[in-house]
C-alpha cells in the first residue's frame, strides 16, 4: 500500500471527509456532519480537499479509505459504528490497515453504564461496540456508546466517529481538534461572523464594498432575512491574524452600525433576551399567522421565564376579540389583517399580561386567502410599549413557511429595536475581543 508523507514543500495538511450510510448517499438524511467537520477543521487551520460520500457496501468503502489514506494527511470517516448488520466500518477499517480487534474495557464499562442509567439491558450486540481496532487510539465517547477511534503513522491522522450527529461534534470538539493543532503547515486561521438583521444582502454588500480587506469577507445569507458576514483571516501568527481581523470588523461595525445584532454564535433570540434580561424587562406575545413560532424561538433560550410573560395564539376573530381584547369595531372596519388590528394585538396583550412589552404579528401566510388588496404574505407586526405603538408592514412573498419564518424574525428584530431605542446597543466589539471566536483554535 502506498502511504505518502503528509504533505511537501510547507503545503497546508489536507483533510478527506468520508461520510458512511444508504440514508445519506440516498439523499434521505441531509449530510450535515460534513458541514460540521469542515467548518471546524478550518478552525485548526487544516484544509478539506476531499468529501466523500460511501453506502453500507464493504467494497466501495474499502476503496473510499484505500483513496483517501493515499492522499490526505488527516481522513475523518463518519458513520457505520453502531450494533447493526450495516455497522461495518471498523471491520473494513481492520481488513485495509491488517489489524485485529480488542475489546476495551473502559468502552464496555461506559457501555454498561449509560444502559444502566436508562435502565435497559446490555445486549450481547451492544457489547460488540466495545471492539476496536488493534493499535489505535479509543476516544471515549461520554454521549453514547459507539468510541471514536484515533490512529496515527508517519505524520498521518485517521479518525473513526460515530455519525449521530450530537456524538460527532462532541468528539470532533474535545478529542479530534485538540490532536490536530500545531499539525506541520498548518495555518493560524481566525474567523469571526456578524449577524446582521434588516438589510437585504445586496444593500448590505453596496454599503461595505470598499472597505479594505472585504476579500476576507464572505456574505451568507439565509432563508429567514439574515446576513451573515463571516471573516476569514490567514496569518503567520495568531496575533498578527487577530489584529488584521479585529481591523475588518471595527470597519464593518462603523459601517453597519445597529444593523449588527450579534457575533459569532449569537442568534437573535438570544440577543432580545439578553437585552430584555439587562433591562429587567418583560414581553408578552400575540401571535396569528405565525402560529406560535415568536415564542418558539424566545422559549428556546435557557432562561427565557425571567422576561417571558404570556403568549396567546389568536388565529380566529373571536380569539383576537375575547384573549386579546381586540375591538370588535376594529377588525370590522379594517380586517384581522390590518395596521389597526396588529397595534390593538400588541397592546391588548400588554395590557393583560401587564408586561412592559408587547408584540404582534398578523397577516395571510398562504397560500389562499389573498386578494389584491391584501396579498398572500402580508404581514403586519406591531410592538407596545410606555412610549405608544409601532406598527411595520412586509410582504413576505407566497411560501407559507417562509412567511411564518421571515415574520417571526422580523418580530424579534422589531423588538430589538426598541429596546435599543431607549438606552442603546450596548454591544460593541471591545466588549467581544476575549471572547473564543477571536482567538485562533
Amino acid at each position: 500500500m502506498k502511504r505518502d508523507t503528509p504533505q511537501q514543500n510547507g503545503e497546508p495538511p489536507r483533510a478527506e471527509i468520508i461520510t458512511i450510510g444508504n440514508e445519506v448517499l440516498s439523499g434521505r438524511t441531509v449530510n450535515t456532519n460534513a458541514a460540521f467537520i469542515a467548518s471546524e477543521l478550518e478552525r485548526a487551520g487544516v484544509s478539506v480537499a476531499w468529501v466523500t460520500t460511501v453506502g453500507d457496501v464493504s467494497s466501495h468503502m474499502r476503496d473510499a479509505f484505500l483513496r483517501a489514506w493515499e492522499r490526505a494527511t488527516v481522513v475523518i470517516a463518519t458513520g457505520g459504528l453502531g450494533p447493526t448488520h450495516d455497522d461495518v466500518t471498523r471491520s473494513v477499517f481492520c481488513e485495509v490497515f491488517s489489524r485485529g480487534l480488542r475489546r476495551d474495557e473502559a468502552v464496555l464499562q461506559n457501555i454498561r453504564s449509560l444502559f444502566s442509567a436508562r435502565g435497559r439491558q446490555v445486549t450481547p450486540r451492544n457489547e460488540e461496540q466495545a471492539l476496536v481496532p488493534e493499535g489505535t487510539e479509543v476516544l471515549q465517547n461520554r454521549w453514547g456508546t459507539a468510541p471514536g477511534i484515533h490512529w496515527t503513522e508517519n505524520g498521518k491522522h485517521w479518525f473513526m466517529l460515530p455519525g449521530v450527529p450530537r456524538e460527532m461534534q462532541n468528539l470532533m470538539t474535545h478529542e479530534v481538534l485538540p490532536r490536530l493543532r500545531g499539525l506541520p503547515g498548518a495555518r493560524i486561521v481566525v474567523r469571526r461572523e456578524l449577524h446582521v438583521v434588516g438589510v437585504p444582502e445586496s444593500y448590505l454588500m453596496d454599503q461595505i464594498a470598499d472597505i479594505h480587506g472585504i476579500e476576507h469577507v464572505a456574505s451568507l445569507p439565509d432563508s429567514k432575512g439574515e446576513v451573515c458576514l463571516r471573516v476569514t483571516v490567514t496569518a503567520g501568527s495568531n496575533d498578527e491574524a487577530c489584529a488584521r481581523c479585529a481591523r475588518i470588523v471595527s470597519d464593518l461595525e462603523a459601517r453597519l452600525g445597529d444593523a449588527i445584532y450579534g457575533y459569532d454564535g449569537d442568534t437573535l433570540e438570544v440577543v432580545v433576551g439578553r437585552l430584555l434580561a439587562e433591562r429587567n424587562m418583560t414581553i408578552a406575545v400575540a401571535e396569528s399567522c405565525t402560529g406560535g413560532l415568536v415564542t418558539s424561538r424566545l422559549t428556546d433560550v435557557p432562561g427565557s421565564s425571567r422576561y417571558l410573560v404570556s403568549a396567546v395564539v389568536a388565529y380566529a376573530n373571536t380569539a383576537k376579540t375575547d384573549f386579546l381584547g381586540v375591538p370588535l369595531s376594529t377588525l370590522t372596519a379594517y380586517g384581522a389583517v390590518s395596521a389597526e388590528t396588529a397595534a390593538a394585538m400588541a397592546s391588548g396583550i400588554r395590557a393583560r399580561s401587564q408586561t412592559d412589552l408587547g408584540v404582534a404579528v398578523t397577516g395571510i401566510a398562504g397560500p389562499g386567502g389573498g386578494s389584491p388588496e391584501k396579498p398572500v404574505g402580508l404581514v403586519y407586526l406591531a410592538v407596545a410599549d410606555d412610549e405608544g405603538v409601532e406598527v411595520v408592514r412586509e410582504l413576505f412573498g407566497d411560501d407559507r413557511l417562509l412567511t411564518k419564518a421571515r415574520a417571526a424574525e422580523t418580530a424579534l428584530a422589531l423588538v430589538r429595536k426598541r429596546l435599543l431605542r431607549k438606552t442603546g446597543n450596548p454591544v460593541r466589539q471591545e466588549k467581544l475581543k476575549d471572547r473564543e471566536g477571536n482567538r485562533a483554535t
